[in-house]
């Protein structure tokens, strides 16, 4: 069975019937990232989110075709991106010699910074672009959280084992993660945090330029 079939089938289940190593099995393209973070619980919380989060693993990087290197353009590009910007923020954390515990901060919101970037209505075919996911996370985080509330096993990870506090640190983040592109003015990047994750995501999808500049070899960034 493809990875695609897999994903298909087991996320059309009921969440409440998933377990831990069917979980695994779905997140299996993201487990190093997700790795990354040392805290289980926050690790738990990411996890849990990323498996409602549908849209995230079957859309385009760019739906322009305009940004981002030619082997996100296409399904799947958006899962891709965001591994190359929670190693990015990996690098970047490094230099700012980041406690274990803002680096788990960092990285939970490079996870989740893309995950309700696609959009579409009942009647579309295909996913849109939404200029403003980067505050449509925290909506997907609360319905998460209400559904946990009331049907979550103990088996399975679950959004309920962080503080709200530490949710909050995330989705700040997440809000801030387009930089002086925000669709609204007052959240850009003010903290170090803030400003590692807006470069990680701002040089994760510009790499091929930095190297290449206007002589793109688009061949060289199939995956």
């Amino acid at each position: 069975m493809s990875k695609d079939s897999i994903l298909d089938e087991i996320l059309n289940k009921e969440k409440d019937s998933i377990s831990i190593g069917e979980e695994n099995t779905i997140l299996k393209p993201l487990l190093e990232e997700i790795d990354y973070i040392s805290d289980d619980n926050i690790k738990s919380f990411v996890k849990s989110i990323l498996l409602r989060a549908d849209s995230f693993w079957v859309i385009p990087s760019s739906f322009s075709g305009k940004y981002h290197p030619a082997d996100e353009h296409n399904n799947g590009g958006n899962l891709l991106h965001t591994k190359r910007v929670v190693r990015a923020a990996s690098v970047i954390s490094d230099s700012y010699s980041l406690s274990i515990e803002e680096k788990d901060i960092v990285f939970a919101a490079c996870l989740l910074h893309d995950v309700t970037k696609g959009i579409k209505d009942k009647e579309d075919e295909y996913f849109h672009y939404d200029p403003m996911h980067p505050y449509t996370v925290g909506g997907l985080v609360k319905k998460c959280q209400e559904y946990d509330k009331k049907y979550a096993g103990e088996s399975q990870s679950s959004t309920l084992f962080i503080s709200e506090e530490t949710v909050q640190s995330i989705l700040r983040l997440v809000r801030c993660h387009l930089g002086p592109w925000s669709p609204i003015p007052e959240t850009v990047p003010i903290t170090y945090l803030d400003m590692i994750v807006h470069m990680a995501d701002n040089i994760a999808s510009k790499v091929h330029y930095i190297v290449d500049g206007n002589n793109v070899i688009k061949d060289r960034w199939k995956f």
